[in-house]
């Protein structure tokens, strides 16, 4: 199966204070490392983000075609953009995030319109595959003012795949880095 990956890297880094896709961790930006993850995996791989800065990645750049509505607004575009009905969704933020546990993942896909990881009752939605035959979801979501990714999970036939022995194995893997001192 071929795949997309879709990195979503222009949110407004508000409480970071800076772009995080920018930050580095071990002498490469967050941006580096989740394309150094996602590279193999994928036959095409596309950042989502308002920042023409990240173009130097030699990756297409998606700009949300809606602004202002999170990161639904990026999967919508991507996903509009995308070449693959699978996209594997990763947001630049969580740079724990392990091969094995895409893999894991990418077994999951069979009918569902998107994969996502839980653990301890928590959804990761921006660590997940999505398919593109939910776009028209996303869009009406996104046309009718509902940006929240636990609601467009709802409508969807979406196979929430528990993941606590993974966390187990790697404690960090959904780590956010959202403040200075995450980092």
């Amino acid at each position: 199966m071929q795949i997309t990956t879709i990195i979503l890297a222009g949110g407004k880094s508000k409480r970071m204070g800076t772009d995080k896709a920018l930050l580095k961790i071990d002498n490469k930006t967050m941006l580096e490392r989740a394309i150094d993850l996602c590279e193999p995996l994928s036959s095409e791989l596309l950042v989502s983000s308002n920042h023409q800065s990240h173009t130097t990645f030699g990756y297409p750049v998606i700009e949300d075609e809606i602004k202002n509505c999170g990161p639904m607004g990026g999967i919508y575009s991507c996903l509009k953009h995308s070449s693959n009905d699978w996209n594997f969704l990763m947001s630049v933020d969580t740079p724990f995030v392990q091969k094995s546990f895409i893999d894991f993942l990418k077994e999951e896909t069979r009918n569902f319109e998107a994969v996502v990881p839980v653990h301890e009752g928590k959804k990761e939605p921006l660590i997940a595959f999505y398919h593109k035959s939910a776009l028209p979801k996303i869009k009406a979501m996104i046309e009718g003012g509902d940006y929240k990714l636990h609601f467009l999970l709802q409508k969807l036939n979406t196979n929430f795949v528990e993941s606590g022995e993974w966390l187990k194995k790697y404690p960090q893997l959904f780590q956010n880095l959202n403040h200075p001192e995450d980092i």
